[in-house]
C-alpha cells in the first residue's frame, strides 16, 4: 500500500493507493495556517493517518521544508521509502499520466512545470512575497489594495472597498493574523463576483489571466510544437479567468493546445509512489529509503 499527500497552502489531501491508483481520500486543513516548523506543520497533519506497514510515501508540497531529512526519517520509521516534491510536479504527473506538456498549478500561489524529454522548466512560485504572479493570493492582495485606496480617497471608493470594509474591516487588523495568506487569497472569490459588474474588479482578473499566460507561455516556450497545456487548483474555476487566460495565452504560445487534466495532484502522486523510475521528474524529487 502506498501513501499519496497533496499539500496545499488552503487544504492537504492524503490517499491511500496501491498500483498508482487513488482508493481512499482523507482532507485535512492546508499549510498556510501554519506556525513554527513547516515539517513539525506536515507530521502534525499525516501521522496519526498512515498505515503501519506503508511501501511508499510521495508528498508533494507547496511549502518549503526546514528540514526534508527529519521528515523522512520520520516516515521511514512506517514507509520503505519516501519521495519528496513540490506540489507542481505531482499535479503534472496528474495531468500528463507523466508525459510531455506544461501544466500550470494556480491556487493560493501559481506555478507552471514544462516537461519535453529531458528539458524540463519551471517558471514562477516564488512565494507570496515576491512572485506567484496571477494567483489566489495575487488576485486577493490587488484587490485590496484597490480596496484601502478608496479607503484613504487615493481613488474612488467603490464596490471593492465596501467588500473588503465588510470582510475584514480595518486593514490593520490582517497584519496580526496568523493566517493572513490565505484570508488575502480568499478575497480573491470577491473580486471574481464584483468582477460582473465593477470594472476595477474585472480588470484585476483579467490582468490575472495574463499573468498566468506568461507564466505558461514561458515554461513551454522552446518546446515541439504543439504544446500541450493543463492546469491544476481551484483558481481557473472561475470563467472570467480561465477566458482572459486562454486569450492571452493563445497570443503568448500559439502552439499551445489546452486540454483539461487527466487527473489531479493526487492521481499524480499515486503515479510516481508506484513507479520504480522517476524518469524526467527526477532532478526535482528527493527520494529516501531504508
Amino acid at each position: 500500500m502506498d501513501v499519496a499527500i497533496d499539500g496545499g497552502q488552503t487544504g492537504l489531501r492524503l490517499a491511500l493507493a496501491s498500483r498508482g491508483r487513488v482508493l481512499e481520500v482523507t482532507e485535512v486543513p492546508g499549510l498556510a495556517y501554519a506556525q513554527g516548523s513547516p515539517v513539525d506543520a506536515v507530521l502534525e497533519r499525516v501521522e496519526c493517518l498512515l498505515p503501519d506497514d506503508a511501501d511508499t510515501v510521495c508528498l508533494g508540497l507547496t511549502t518549503l521544508l526546514d528540514s526534508p531529512e527529519k521528515l523522512a526519517a520520520r516516515l521511514l520509521s512506517v514507509a520503505r521509502r519516501v519521495l519528496i516534491t513540490g506540489d507542481v510536479v505531482i499535479s503534472h504527473a496528474g495531468a500528463f499520466s507523466g508525459g510531455t506538456g506544461v501544466v500550470l498549478a494556480a491556487g493560493t500561489g501559481a506555478i507552471a512545470l514544462g516537461v519535453c524529454g529531458s528539458e524540463v522548466r519551471q517558471v514562477d512560485g516564488w512565494g507570496f512575497l515576491y512572485g506567484d504572479a496571477g494567483s489566489g493570493f495575487w488576485i486577493g492582495r490587488r484587490g485590496l489594495e484597490a480596496a484601502w485606496r478608496g479607503l484613504d480617497g487615493r481613488a474612488s471608493r467603490g464596490a471593492l472597498t465596501s467588500r473588503a470594509v465588510e470582510v475584514f474591516g480595518e486593514p490593520g487588523g490582517l497584519y496580526l493574523a496568523p493566517d493572513a495568506v490565505a484570508r488575502v487569497a480568499g478575497f480573491a472569490r470577491q473580486v471574481f463576483e464584483l468582477a460582473e459588474h465593477d470594472g476595477t474588479a474585472r480588470g484585476i482578473v483579467e490582468e490575472a489571466g495574463w499573468e498566468l499566460a506568461r507564466t505558461v507561455a514561458t515554461a513551454g516556450h522552446d518546446f515541439s510544437s504543439p504544446v500541450p497545456v493543463s492546469w491544476t487548483g481551484r483558481l481557473l474555476r472561475d470563467a472570467r479567468l480561465f477566458a482572459a487566460f486562454r486569450t492571452a495565452l493563445a497570443e503568448l504560445l500559439p502552439s499551445a493546445r489546452i486540454q483539461p487534466p487527466e487527473g489531479d495532484g493526487l492521481a499524480g502522486a499515486a503515479r510516481l509512489a508506484a513507479s520504480a523510475g522517476l524518469g524526467s521528474y527526477a532532478p526535482l524529487i528527493q527520494v529516501m529509503s531504508r
